[in-house]
């Protein structure tokens, strides 16, 4: 509509009666301009005889000019003004056309062409219904139809250009006349770049209303503007209940002067973390960007905020510094931390010059308490053992959990020695008082290791390494003890490591070998049974004994490996034996806890016993009783498993462990062999000679068989038949053979026990 007024002048421009009323007002007021110079000369003075006659004259000079002037339009004016109308239609700076009633285009401007795509001579030969898009050629009839009928129609269109481009505009038309016909003025104004731009708006907003973040605006003072429905629902407000309102309701008091100067700072984008509060009251971490409002001059008139919720990845930050520094199980700092602050306290004892005292401490029986009660039992008296070791340490003291039952404790500002000795006793006295754990009544104790910075070591990981090492000796010493680290316990240290080392290789070269006690049963007087022991023959340290590669070879994890080479060994040994026509007896192998719980083990026997041909009744496994108290239920159904099998099972070092009675039925076992422990006093102690009595006296109501191992004279040996035990083994009755030994044992269907006395 703002341009009508300016197609209306042009349609009064190119009329008829127009251009005619031109060209007598030019010749009027220049018959009035020589009109008034007469007069002026009059005035002056000239001779009114004179005056008079010119003045005539150029009254009829001004006349005919009038008269010459207007015969002159008149004659060109038919052919001069569709060129004038033309001239004006290319200086318009809009799109313009003219058409006939027949909707032929007879005028256009150059940018009606450029708009199309079209040439002169290809408009010439068009209707205006030729570019109009066919669902919108009505709007258009409707839009000439008001002009031609009311003087002006508007609306708008699609246009349809030359390539097929459909180009939204706003179509305007006047009615005009020329040479008495009607014709249609109009002007196009092309809408793609305002549809665009509306598009543009649209799909922001729609961006805004449906961000995942809280997107606000606000004006200068802080008062909001705008909120989407994610702010909404990040604080809790409705748009209702925010618009309008001063953003400070939203900020903690000391976040408010905070905002207030970030808003007065002149950068134009600004990022941070802050808080904010919810209208239920809690606060939430947010990452905000700030960013200034403009008008059109450039004043900043307000801010928009993105704020978004970053509560759950700051907890998460937390978590993970929490636990890059803390135990989870018990929040005492972990290893990590622990060297932190013992290198800190090396630092400041070098300063001071004094002493710092490292406490390595191990729970003696733990590892009973985790296989009867469960892993949750042991989780939660390892919270109790923490709760315990804070109570019991200094302000200027650190404890840490190393892992499992282990802990360290760090003391400061030590005078001496016998003050870390004072200290060691007060812990084992909190260690051995009660623990209540899910109900049940517990006493347990503790080993510790005690190395003293500076005479154990000059650095944290050397002086917790002491530590560890007497902490082994406590516990050789037989538990709920301390020991402090000297050098021999260094020697020891480096012993072990090397034993671990020589022993990865031990089996490549083939320095591991089998011996074989016999198994005597004592009714008959006949070898029924052989047990199978590992030995193992260093090439530089010489025999190296069981008790010392051992335990190195479950922790170091080579047990498995070694397990396997025993019991692959001992099953073609036996077989062999058999194959040579030697009466069959039983082979019996000890499994470590690390290989029971090992993947697929019943699979691992099936396999071997297939691959060396020997029956499953002729192989035993000797299994110890903490293992078969580890997780029972998982247990009992690998023990059901491994029967299946046909194999034996036998319970070593029965009477040693937490012995559950109610267990040993449901486990099926064949044997018990009653520890060399109770076997050795058995003739010389009342207790002893009780114990060993009930072991058999069990065994037998159970229907089980009974073995006596370490029996190494004839008091014990009586001890036992006295009381019906089935079999013996020990010195007694043979020392462990090689294996070229024990054929010769085998052939003999008995043994003179008082001829191989010390055999």
């Amino acid at each position: 509509m703002s341009q009508l007024p300016d197609l209306q002048i042009l349609a009064l421009t190119m009329s008829k009666p127009y251009c005619s009323l031109v060209a007598l007002r030019c010749a009027t007021i220049l018959a009035l301009f020589l009109g008034a110079g007469l007069e002026a000369f009059k005035q002056a003075g000239v001779p009114s005889r004179l005056v008079w006659q010119a003045h005539g004259a150029i009254i009829l000079l001004c006349a005919s000019v009038v008269f010459l002037l207007n015969l002159g339009l008149l004659c060109r004016e038919n052919t001069n003004r569709e060129k004038f109308s033309e001239t004006l239609l290319h200086r318009l700076p809009m799109i313009a056309f003219v058409f006939d009633g027949a909707g032929r285009f007879r005028h256009w401007n150059s940018k009606f062409e450029a708009l199309l795509g079209y040439s002169p001579q290809e408009l010439a030969d068009l209707t205006a219904v030729d570019i109009i898009a066919r669902n919108q050629r009505a709007t258009v009839q409707q839009i000439i139809a008001a002009a031609f009928r009311t003087g002006t129609g508007e609306g708008e269109s699609i246009l349809v250009a030359k390539d097929s481009t459909l180009i939204p505009c706003r179509l305007t038309g006047v009615r005009i006349v020329l040479h008495d016909i009607p014709y249609v003025l109009g002007i196009a104004a092309d809408l793609r770049n305002l549809k665009q731009a509306e598009e543009s708006v649209l799909r922001l907003a729609s961006i805004v209303e449906f961000s995942e973040d809280a997107i606000i605006g606000e004006t200068t003072l802080g008062v909001i503007t705008s909120w989407n429905r994610a702010a909404e629902k990040m604080y809790g407000y409705t748009m209702a209940e925010a618009v309008g309102r001063n953003s400070s309701f939203l900020l903690p008091s000391e976040r408010q002067a905070e905002m207030r100067a970030r808003l007065g700072n002149v950068e134009p984008i600004q990022s941070f973390e802050t808080q904010r509060l919810t209208k239920a009251g809690s606060v939430l971490d947010i990452s905000l960007s700030l960013s200034q409002i403009k008008d059109a001059t450039g004043r900043i008139i307000g801010a928009s905020t993105i704020a978004r919720d970053i509560t759950a990845r700051k907890a998460a930050e937390k978590q993970l510094q929490f636990l890059a520094y803390y135990d989870a199980l018990t929040g005492l700092p972990n290893r990590t931390l622990l060297e932190d602050r013992l290198a800190k306290a090396l630092a400041g004892a070098r300063r001071k010059k004094d002493r710092v005292a490292i406490l390595f401490l191990d729970l003696d029986l733990f590892k009973n308490v985790n296989d009867s009660l469960g892993h949750s039992a042991g989780d939660h008296l390892l919270q109790e053992v923490a709760e315990r070791l804070k109570t019991w340490g200094r302000d200027q003291d650190s404890i840490a959990r190393m892992g499992g039952d282990e802990f360290v404790l760090v003391l400061n500002d030590i005078k001496d020695t016998p003050d870390a000795a004072v200290a060691a006793e007060r812990l084992m006295d909190a260690m051995t008082a009660e623990f209540v754990v899910q109900g049940r009544s517990l006493h347990i104790g503790c080993s510790l290791g005690i190395s003293i910075f500076p005479e154990h070591g000059a650095d944290g990981e050397t002086l917790i390494k002491n530590a560890d090492a007497a902490m082994y000796r406590a516990k050789d010493y037989g538990r709920n003890n301390f020991q402090f680290f000297t050098n021999d316990m260094n020697a020891q240290v480096m012993e072990r490591l090397t034993l671990e080392n020589s022993l990865r290789l031990a089996l490549a070269k083939k320095e591991l070998f089998l011996v074989y006690q016999p198994q005597l049963d004592i009714a008959s007087g006949t070898i029924t049974g052989l047990e199978a022991l590992l030995r193992w023959q260093h090439s530089d340290l010489g025999l190296v004994p069981p008790d010392k590669f051992i335990r190195i070879a479950e922790n170091s994890g080579l047990i498995a490996p070694i397990g396997e080479w025993v019991l692959r060994t001992a099953c073609t040994q036996a077989r062999k034996w058999q194959d040579e026509g030697i009466p069959a007896v039983t082979v019996a192998v000890n499994v470590s806890a690390v290989q029971f719980r090992q993947e697929n083990f019943c699979e691992l026997i099936s396999k071997v016993l297939q691959e060396t041909g020997l029956a499953a009744r002729h192989l035993e496994l000797e299994l110890t009783e903490s293992l078969l108290l580890s997780s029972a239920d998982l247990t009992l159904s690998l023990l059901r498993k491994l029967k299946a099998t046909g194999v034996m099972l036998s319970i070593d070092d029965f009477g040693t462990g937490y012995s559950s009675f109610g267990y040993l039925r449901q486990f099926q076992v064949n044997k018990l062999k009653i520890d060399r422990s109770f076997i050795r006093d058995v003739a010389v102690k009342a207790d002893d000679a009780a114990i060993t009595a009930a072991i058999i006296g069990l065994a037998k109501n159970l229907n089980l068989k009974v073995i006596a191992e370490g029996v190494e004279n004839e008091a014990q040996m009586s001890f036992l038949r006295g009381h019906r035990c089935d079999e013996v083994q020990g010195y007694y009755i043979s020392k462990p053979l090689a294996v070229d030994k024990v054929s010769d044992k085998l052939r003999g269907t008995a043994i003179a026990l008082s001829a191989n006395h010390g055999a």
